[in-house]
This record gives structure tokens, C-alpha cells and sequence, in this order.
């Protein structure tokens, strides 16, 4: 499995202003090209009292940096003491927060929170994120699923790890992968129900986000035994009970792939239940240590999205079902790499909009070469 594998047509993508789209009211959420690992920024919506973010991971310093400082220049943010609202390191491999530490030790005076799974593991990279956050004495959570925090208008939870799955870290033993605090962001997240004119409550229209970490098929197994909501459900009674609480499923419009679509990270029937519009992979495309994204895997994805096994069609191209690389190009000649993924979301489902920046794994991203994708 080679990158060139992963195309996307060239006439599909056209040099837009990116900075103009994230207007005040919108989402945006970067999912940037580190190569084999995770760095990832959610640009929170203006809450009135200016703009925050939320770093997820940060395997290479110098681009979650840069993108904080570009997004800084182009008047987005403002280095307020609570810029940061959030930074969660999902689990402690190297290639999620090998930049953590630094990251935390240069931000400290604009983070207002971190979380970490609680799961020991004393590689260097662990010691230097858990050493800054002791020595700048930061606000410290270590979540487990239903733990929700209220970012302005936006609702965060953790999907991931399962209480039952967090008291084993220490005992009977669970791979560090497992440990992983998956994420589900919900846009504009609303506390009370609206009323109908014929009395009902209703809630507003909203899109979500699903982050996956590196969270494995045990892991998984939890949350679909913490959030049974997760499939829809049907029934008379379940359409009842919706109508009287307000239905809440945690299928999601954008899912970043767990693990890199590792074949440990994700299953059909977990496909099949989020059913993503946008599914987003961060990998090397075959050129890292473990070969990700793995084919069984990117195939439960694309079965998951358009079932064929029966008809035995061929599934249409990834580009097509919402499945898109960091380490992707484009089809022109030369192709020309896809880079960063930004995803851009309006309040109440209007608007979803995927942008690419052009950047290698090595290089800064910069917000003017953005290309908007069809």
C-alpha cells in the first residue's frame, strides 16, 4: 500500500480564504500532518468573550505552535490567559505527546485545564508532560466516559476510558493504546431544549465530532455498553421517549479515525453506528513502522459507510465516502501533497466545509495556501 493510492481529483480543491470562513459563530477543527501521530486544534466558536482552543495531542511542538501563532496573526485568537481552554493527551505514546511537555512548559501561562487517561507509563515523553504540568501547577483532570465540560457553546465529553477498563490500568493489565481518552465534541451544544409551537421540545440542530485517539477493540466494547445510544434505535417507545427528553445518539458527522486505522482500532459494526459524513485519517500511508493505515481496517471503514459485501460492487473512491489522509495529493502533475486537514462547521448543520494546506509533515502550516474542497 503505497500514498499514491490516495488521490483526491485536483479540480476538486480551489485556493480559498480560510481565515475568512472561520468566521465569529463557526467551528474549526485541524487535524494536522505530523507523519506517523497526532496533533490536533479545535478552534472554538466566539462565546462573547473572545475566541479559545483546545489541543489535542501534540506529537511535534513546532506545528501545533506555529498554527497557534498563525492563527494568532490572522487575528483569530489573542493570547488571553485562558486561551487554551483544554489540552487533552490522550494516552502517553510518543507519537501523541512527544511535544507535550515543551508545548506545556512554553503555554503554561495560557492553558486553563489538561487531562491525561491515568495511566502510568514512564517513557521520557510521559515524564516531561506530567513534570510540567506539576512544576507550573496547572489544573489537572484525568476523565472517565460521561465526563463532560461546557466550552462556550460547545459540549465536550469523553467517550472513553470506561471506569470498569480504568480500574484494571494498574492490575490486570491493559494495553496503553486502551488507555486512550476519546473525545466527542457536539456544536452548538445546548443544555435545554427548544419548545414547538405544538408544545414539544425539540433539540436544536447540531453537528459532532468523534476523536478517536488510539482506542482499541476493548475500549470500544465499552463505549457501546456506556453509551447504548450510540445505534439508533427505532422502536415506538424509543421514538416516544425521544419526543418527551430530546434524543441524543452519538453517531457523529466527523470521525478521526482511532490509531491511524490501525486493524486493532476499528470494527464494522462501530462504523456502522457513528456513520460519519467525514472520516479522517492521520498516517504516513504506509511508509511508518506499522504500515498505517491498515487494508482491513480502511475496508470495515468504506463497508461501514457503503455497504456492498452483498451486491459485491466495488465501493466508490475514498474521496467520495468522506475518507481523507493527511498524507494524501492530489492527481495533478506533478500531484501535490494534501497535507493538514481543517474542517469548518456552522452552527446548526448549515455549513461543513473541508479545507487542505499543502504542508509536508516537516513544514509549518500557513493559513493563506488553503484550498477548499468540493
Amino acid at each position: 500500500m503505497t500514498q499514491t493510492l490516495y488521490k483526491t481529483p485536483a479540480q476538486r480543491l480551489t485556493s480559498r480564504d480560510f481565515v475568512a470562513a472561520c468566521t465569529p459563530d463557526r467551528l474549526a477543527y485541524l487535524l494536522l500532518n505530523v507523519g506517523d501521530g497526532d496533533s490536533q486544534v479545535v478552534l472554538l466558536p466566539d462565546d462573547g468573550r473572545g475566541r479559545q482552543l483546545v489541543v489535542v495531542d501534540v506529537k511535534d511542538f513546532r506545528k501545533v505552535d506555529g498554527v497557534i501563532e498563525e492563527l494568532a496573526k490572522a487575528g483569530l485568537v489573542s493570547k488571553r490567559p485562558d486561551l487554551i481552554a483544554l489540552v487533552v493527551a490522550t494516552h502517553p505514546h510518543a507519537d501523541h505527546i512527544a511535544g507535550m511537555g515543551r508545548f506545556l512548559n512554553t503555554y503554561a501561562d495560557f492553558v486553563d485545564e489538561v487531562w491525561e487517561p491515568a495511566f502510568y507509563y514512564p517513557g521520557a515523553a510521559y515524564r516531561g508532560m506530567m513534570g510540567a504540568i506539576e512544576t507550573h501547577g496547572l489544573r489537572h483532570g484525568q476523565p472517565t466516559s460521561g465526563m463532560t465540560r461546557w466550552l462556550g457553546h460547545v459540549k465536550l465529553m469523553a467517550l472513553s476510558p470506561g471506569i470498569n477498563l480504568r480500574n484494571r490500568f494498574d492490575t490486570y493489565g491493559v494495553d496503553v493504546n486502551n488507555s486512550s481518552i476519546a473525545l466527542r465534541l457536539e456544536f452548538p451544544g445546548r443544555v435545554v431544549s427548544q419548545r414547538q409551537p405544538d408544545g414539544s421540545y425539540v433539540r436544536a440542530a447540531r453537528q459532532s465530532l468523534i476523536l478517536g485517539g488510539d482506542a482499541q477493540t476493548l475500549s470500544w466494547s465499552q463505549v457501546l455498553i456506556d453509551f447504548p445510544q450510540l445505534g439508533p434505535d427505532q422502536s415506538i417507545v424509543s421514538r416516544a421517549l425521544s419526543k418527551a427528553q430530546g434524543f441524543e445518539p452519538l453517531n457523529s458527522d466527523v470521525f478521526k479515525v482511532p490509531h491511524h486505522a490501525s486493524k486493532h482500532g476499528l470494527n464494522l459494526e462501530l462504523v456502522e453506528q457513528i456513520k460519519p459524513s467525514l472520516s479522517l485519517i492521520s498516517s504516513v500511508g504506509g511508509g511508518g513502522k506499522y504500515n498505517f493505515p491498515h487494508l482491513v481496517a480502511l475496508e470495515s471503514l468504506r463497508e461501514g459507510i457503503q455497504a456492498t459485501a452483498q451486491s459485491g460492487q466495488p465501493h466508490r473512491p475514498d474521496y467520495e465516502l468522506g475518507i481523507h489522509y493527511t498524507f494524501g495529493t492530489d492527481d495533478a502533475s506533478p500531484p501535490a501533497p494534501l497535507g493538514s486537514i481543517a474542517v469548518v462547521m456552522s452552527p446548526g448543520g448549515r455549513t461543513r466545509e473541508l479545507w487542505r494546506f499543502g504542508d509536508a509533515e516537516d513544514a509549518a502550516i500557513d493559513l493563506t495556501t488553503a484550498r477548499l474542497y468540493a
